[in-house]
């Protein structure tokens, strides 16, 4: 690889030095650093990045003189890096040079602004600040404050309170001093910095900025400091802060440390703070007069407060509070975020009671309800250990119940859709008055508002109109007539009936019963298409669990794609790799030719985990599709084999290499040595110099470690 690096063509010189970079090693740094010379200079940024992860001590020199001599910009950014990882102080007063200007003993690319329209500079200024700040180069504060102060500079204000909060006494007085701006931003952003500086010089400070006036300066320094520190006594003052969404913040950030506080909370004048103290609760007290408030606010206090009251209730006091939780979810005149919330409180509590409360709510007129009460029987019938439960039976009820009639005011989705498709119709059709019916233009929308304005006056029309052309006619009639002026559908309405059933056949996917499996299995023929849709990926998230899905399912599921739509195909197939029939992998094996390139990825998969791979796969290597020819080279490598990694590996060069990097992960699986060899047999090879780009990115992605470049750097940093 050092050799490519020093002598390939400038392609192969740059994924070489990322190569190099990747995989790390302690003969990487001379080729790299030899390569912060190179002519290209795509090479000698890739090189200067390649070695500021390694941080390697034999390369300081050379960066340093790239960064005073080198015009790249990306290598002046990634040697500032790398110096500041080794800590070299020689650096320091060239970069104090750089925050104050753009210095003329430097070089710089002239030409990158006029050609890129950036000023790559400032990139460089900021980098230059955060070195200072990893140098702990303390003289350098006045420098980064002026800087910062520069009417016509960039805004580097985020970078430079962060670094300033790292660079001692001096660095803290600056911070504090911004603490004393009129504007509330530079305040905030320098409180935030305060408060996440671990020193003690920050105490008195930040104790100012806890005592700002502006709201949002002590909220930014709460949030810091409880990121840092949470259990900080001098956080605890925030819960009787002035303004009540600090005090909401501080309940919601520091309450479970502090949950002696959090009944007390309760009784604060914010429902907001009331709402996030109910929220941080693990244990409802053992307290009557508590309880008793709590269930009176849950009956007529304000609907957001009373929703996180019945959840919290339902959740923490179960016992307690079940028949005011029934009654309010059953009571049709409450809001729905009240209902909802009792709701979930019913479904945290369990019991036999709470799961025939929910059972009556799924055929409840507001579809949040249904479907939230679906979703906790499902819950719950998986979460039980004797089967068959309530909660289990009450879905398989509901997907396997016959239509019923319906409201009369409930129409089929079809005709609703007919409905809303129809063009919109006039005003004057309507009968409705001109001051009634809706803007149909901008100006309109103003003018509604403005009695007193005309839209003569504000077009300068005159009074009465303007005489239309004959072509002007011609125009208007032929935009009366065109077809497809529609309102847009948002949202299809669905009968209730119908609603049910499907989402019952969703939720069901999620109790892992062969019970369930055989219900869903009946439902792949219902009149509903969305219904079997359902029901399909139900059993497809099904046999991800199960060890096998029964014979009758499998009969039903063969039986099914015979005649299935694509979408309704793939979610079949996919069941059906859980099917312990023999049958089924010839039927799998006949779709591997499907034309719809998804259907194949999924026979593909299917085969794959039934260990059905054969040639008939590996021959799908070669495939139009990239999808089907990445799901075959995964197959073949889960199935292993003598010849897989030859398999692989020419895989990773077919079709230009575009799966190269794929190919390589995979080959980690079979084995990096022997992989490595193969690739390394191609680099040798002159002839093979077309494909030698390929066999560099696999490399490094084969031969790459989780720790290789930051274990190396760190290793290089305790040597200096």
């Amino acid at each position: 690889m050092g050799e490519i690096l020093i002598d390939g063509v400038d392609v192969h010189r740059c994924l070489a030095a990322q190569a190099l970079g990747r995989i790390g090693g302690p003969s990487a740094a001379g080729p790299l650093t030899e390569a912060l010379l190179d002519e290209d200079g795509d090479v000698r940024t890739d090189a200067a990045e390649a070695l500021s992860k390694l941080a390697d001590s034999r390369a300081g020199k050379q960066l340093f003189e790239n960064l005073l001599g080198d015009p790249c910009t990306e290598v002046k950014l990634a040697a500032i890096e790398t110096l500041a990882k080794l800590q070299n102080k020689a650096v320091v007063p060239w970069l104090r040079r750089i925050v104050k200007g753009r210095d003329k003993e430097i070089a710089w690319d002239e030409d990158e602004f006029y050609d890129s329209g950036w000023d790559d500079w400032v990139d460089v200024q900021i980098k230059a600040v955060q070195a200072l700040a990893t140098l702990n180069a303390c003289e350098a504060v006045p420098d980064i404050v002026d800087a910062m102060r520069e009417e016509d500079a960039q805004d580097m204000t985020e970078a430079a309170f962060k670094a300033l909060a790292q660079m001692g006494k001096p660095g803290i007085d600056a911070l504090t001093s911004f603490l004393d701006e009129e504007t509330e931003r530079p305040r905030r952003r320098a409180a935030a910095a305060l408060a996440a500086c671990d020193d003690g010089y920050a105490t008195e400070p930040l104790s100012r900025a806890f005592a700002d006036p502006s709201p949002s300066v002590r909220m930014a320094a709460m949030r810091a400091l409880a990121a840092r520190a949470p259990a900080d006594n001098r956080l605890v003052a925030l819960f009787d802060d002035s303004d009540e969404a600090v005090r909401a913040e501080a309940v919601r950030l520091l309450g479970g440390h502090h949950p002696g506080r959090l009944p007390m909370l309760l009784a604060d004048e914010s429902i907001a703070v009331q709402i996030a103290a109910l929220a941080e609760m693990e244990e409802f007290p053992d307290d009557g007069t508590l309880l008793h408030d709590m269930r009176v606010r849950m009956t007529d206090g304000p609907p957001a407060l009373a929703a996180v009251v019945a959840r919290t209730l339902g959740a923490k006091a179960p016992e307690q509070a079940l028949s005011d939780l029934t009654a309010l979810l059953g009571d049709t005149k409450r809001p729905i975020e009240v209902r909802l919330g009792a709701l979930q409180g019913l479904a945290a509590s369990g019991g036999k009671a709470a799961v025939q409360a929910l059972a009556d709510v799924m055929d409840d007129d507001a579809r949040p309800l249904r479907l939230e009460a679906m979703s906790a029987l499902a819950r719950i019938a998986r979460a039980g250990s004797a089967w068959p439960n309530v909660a289990g039976n009450a879905l398989l009820l509901a997907l396997s119940t016959e239509t019923k009639a319906e409201d009369a005011d409930e129409q089929p989705a079809a005709v609703q859709s007919e409905k809303s498709a129809e063009p919109e119709v006039g005003p004057d059709e309507k009968g409705e008055t001109e001051a009634d019916s809706f803007p149909t233009s901008t100006v309109s929308a103003i003018l509604k508002h403005e009695p007193d304005v005309t839209t003569e006056g504000v077009l300068q029309m005159p009074g009465e109109g303007i005489e239309l052309t004959p072509v002007d006619m011609e125009r208007l009639a032929l935009a009366r007539n065109i077809k497809g002026k529609k309102r847009m559908v948002l949202a299809q309405e669905v009968k209730r009936h119908d609603d049910v059933r499907r989402f019952a056949a969703r939720v069901l996917g999620d109790i892992h019963r062969a019970e369930v499996a055989s219900a869903l299995a009946v439902a792949l023929t219902d009149r509903d298409g969305e219904v079997c849709l359902a029901a399909a990926d139900s059993l497809a998230r099904l046999g991800e669990h199960v060890a096998s899905l029964p014979a009758d399912v499998g009969a039903a599921l063969m039986a099914a794609v015979e005649t299935a739509q694509p979408a309704l195909k793939l979610l079949l197939i996919r069941a059906l790799a859980a099917v312990d029939d023999g049958g089924v992998s010839d039927m799998l094996r006949t779709h591997l030719c499907d034309k719809d390139c998804f259907t194949r990825v999924e026979a593909i998969r299917a085969l794959g985990k039934r260990g059905q791979v054969g040639p008939e796969i590996e021959a799908l290597l070669g495939d139009p599709d990239s999808s089907v020819r990445l799901s075959a080279a995964e197959a073949v490598t889960e199935a292993g084999g003598g010849d897989a990694i030859e398999q692989i590996v020419d895989f990773a060069f077919s079709f230009e290499g575009y799966h190269g990097g794929q190919a390589a992960r995979l080959l980690r699986r079979l084995g990096i040595a022997e992989a490595s060899g193969r690739f390394m047999e191609v680099l040798r090879n002159p002839e093979k110099k077309r494909t030698w780009s390929v066999a560099i990115e696999a490399l490094a992605e084969l031969n790459v470690s989780q720790q290789g470049p930051a274990v190396t750097a760190e290793a290089n940093a305790r040597q200096q």
